[in-house]
């Protein structure tokens, strides 16, 4: 009797084992497809993130390339500017020039004019 009563326990905790050991592969295969899931989803907006960066990339790039450009763009318009101040100087500097000589051939066909009138008195 004593040895039915020790089977019986010993077949009780065989059955707790095994219903504890079925419940523990149940969690532990729950726990593996959310983990799986999670690395699937992990996966997925790594992705997502790799390709937002290349498109963040392009964009930059063009901005660059943009920039560039319109400093290029700048410097030609500085460069223009300058000359043309450089042309204003100039033109002003021989406006200038023939102003006085204008002035002085008048001066000149004054001082002509009256000495003839010097002359004739």
């Amino acid at each position: 009797m004593i040895i039915q009563i020790f089977f019986g326990y010993l077949y009780l905790i065989l059955l707790t084992s095994k219903a504890n050991l079925m419940q523990e592969q149940a969690e532990l295969k729950t726990n593996f497809t959310a983990l799986e899931n999670r690395i699937q989803k992990m996966i997925l907006l790594h992705e997502q993130l790799k390709n937002h960066n290349q498109a963040l990339l392009a964009e930059n790039r063009r901005i660059l390339l943009e920039l560039e450009d319109q400093r290029t763009k700048s410097a030609r318009l500085e460069e223009g500017y300058k000359n043309l101040k450089e042309v204003e100087k100039t033109s002003t500097k021989q406006n200038i020039t023939q102003i006085k000589r204008r002035i002085n051939d008048i001066i000149g066909e004054i001082d002509k004019n009256i000495s003839l009138m010097d002359v004739h008195k």
